[in-house]
């Protein structure tokens, strides 16, 4: 008999968006799957949808949380984390699509990780990003330790992992303003190894609506997970990564000094460094984005 695998997928007030992520999720070739719906303080109609779903596969268990008062992302996944049931665990965002052979391939590829002896955390897989006018593809090393972690978020915004690591490491962190996602893979490849892909690309990632994704959150807010993010896993060297990180975002400039922290960074944060100056990607100022404090 196979596995059980958890699929969780926290949302509010995003029926339309919801119910092509979910149909994606029924849609799957793997069997037997747990369906966790965390509505978020929904009042669009979103229980009402999901409760239709219970008991329309005989294979696929359709389960509902409700929160009468939002809580966040991060709280919506954990309830779901510890409600899940399932050996195996991952999560979608409710406005993303799963290709029909994602789960299938991802316990196929852990077992045979096992079957090798291998040591590794989680895995995850390469996203295609809709981004209205465009679709790029995201994510392609092969495997990620934690020294490449801790430089930029090289594994995206999902992992297939068991419930079990997720608690232990303390599951999504609610102090974080962004960048939760990542935060969390990253104690979870330090507590439990590399993460490893399936170089599959069986994600898709919508950015071409107008709902809010990080990339449209304050510049303050980002700035404040990056330090954060900073203070609680990385030394000097990692400081060019973040920086650059914070430069793939529209509303944040950096300063000269960063520029400068960049160029020693090494050969490939050097030369990003040098091609944001013709997008104007700096503003006149010497004080740091971000605080190295006594690391």
């Amino acid at each position: 008999m196979n596995d059980l695998v958890t699929i969780y997928v926290p949302t509010k007030n995003r029926l339309g968006l919801l119910t092509r992520a979910l149909n994606s999720v029924l849609a799957q070739s793997y069997r037997p799957l747990e369906l966790i719906v965390v509505s978020d303080g929904a009042t669009d109609g979103t229980c009402d949808y999901v409760n239709q779903l219970r008991g329309q596969h005989s294979d696929i268990q359709v389960k509902l949380i409700h929160n009468e008062q939002s809580q966040g992302a991060c709280a919506a996944r954990n309830l779901a984390i510890q409600a899940a049931t399932g050996r195996f665990i991952t999560g979608i965002d409710d406005d993303d699509v799963f290709m029909p052979d994602r789960i299938e391939r991802f316990v196929r590829q852990w077992h045979a990780l096992e079957e090798k002896g291998e040591s590794f955390s989680c895995l995850f897989d390469r996203r295609i990003v809709n981004a209205g006018g465009s679709v790029m593809l995201w994510d392609l090393d092969a495997r990620v330790d934690l020294p490449a972690i801790l430089e930029t978020n090289a594994i995206g915004n999902q992992v297939f992992t068991t419930p079990e690591r997720l608690v232990e490491i303390g599951m999504f962190d609610a102090a974080m303003p962004a960048w939760q996602d990542w935060e969390t893979w990253v104690r979870l490849v330090r507590r439990f190894g590399p993460a490893v892909s399936i170089c599959s690309n069986t994600y898709l990632m919508d950015i071409s609506h107008e709902f809010e994704r990080i990339t449209l959150k304050s510049p303050e807010r980002i700035i404040s997970a990056a330090q954060l993010f900073y203070d609680r896993h990385c030394q000097r060297r990692n400081m060019a990564g973040l920086l650059r990180s914070l430069a793939g975002y529209q509303q944040i400039k950096l300063s000269a000094s960063d520029f400068f922290t960049m160029l020693g960074g090494g050969r490939s944060h050097a030369k990003f460094a040098v091609k944001q100056l013709k997008y104007g990607k700096y503003k006149a100022s010497l004080a740091p984005t971000l605080h190295a404090g006594g690391k």
